[in-house]
């Protein structure tokens, strides 16, 4: 008894291991962590323009994270609070080429913004997005849209690290695109499904008004 006691025990912590292993690795086994994504590369020499395209990503991811973190409080939607969270991670992928480098990020206050174009986009997007649910939903998918479109341009001619860094924000973004989506038409048949059922109530009140005697004492 004590025998198999001890080996189910030792099968237990096996499998507790052999769960926090997988827990700590994606996709190919590689380890979920920016610095180790940036540091398998060698350093490569920066244009400005390499690096001004790093500071406008860096801070569009913020404002995709600034923005949503905002219509969580506002609208009852998950997705969002989901994908901030996510927007958060690029965000520190993105940091960690910044410390590679030993450039300066961006820094700035939710809503703030050091690119003034991104400064005067989010207060639009807000106000647009604030109108309803659907607003919202559909301002998500145009900002995934735009994200995708900025990161295929900004990997041209990039270094390797950069590269490697976009390409995983890349691949996040068409997931927040595809939840954006789902939710929208999850939305959509709701709101559809709730006009059937009013229409439905409607044309029963109908029939019974027209059923009532008219001034004359007939039926209509």
């Amino acid at each position: 008894m004590k025998k198999l006691l001890r080996v189910l025990l030792v099968s237990a912590l096996l499998l507790t291991l052999a769960a926090g292993a997988i827990m700590a690795q994606g996709p190919g086994n590689a380890v979920h962590s920016p610095e180790a994504i940036v540091n398998d590369y060698p350093v490569a020499e920066l244009s400005e323009k390499q690096i001004a395209d790093l500071e406008f990503m860096y801070e569009e991811e913020k404002l995709a994270r600034d923005l949503y973190a905002r219509l969580s409080e506002e609208w009852n939607l998950p997705a969002f609070a989901n994908i901030s969270q996510s927007e958060a991670q690029h965000m520190a992928a993105l940091e960690a080429l910044f410390i590679k480098y030993d450039l300066e990020k961006p820094a700035a206050a939710s809503g703030e913004y050091n690119n003034s174009e991104l400064a005067a986009a989010y207060q639009e997007f807000l106000a647009r997005a604030l109108e309803s649910e659907a607003a919202a939903l559909e301002l998500g998918r145009e900002l995934e849209i735009k994200d995708i479109a900025d990161l295929e341009e900004v990997m041209i001619d990039a270094p390797e690290d950069f590269k490697a860094v976009y390409a995983n924000l890349k691949a996040g973004s068409e997931n927040h695109l595809a939840a954006f989506d789902k939710v929208s038409n999850d939305e959509r048949g709701s709101r559809g499904s709730q006009r059937a059922q009013n229409n439905q109530s409607g044309r029963g009140n109908m029939n019974r008004n027209n059923n009532r005697p008219n001034r004359s004492g007939n039926r209509k």
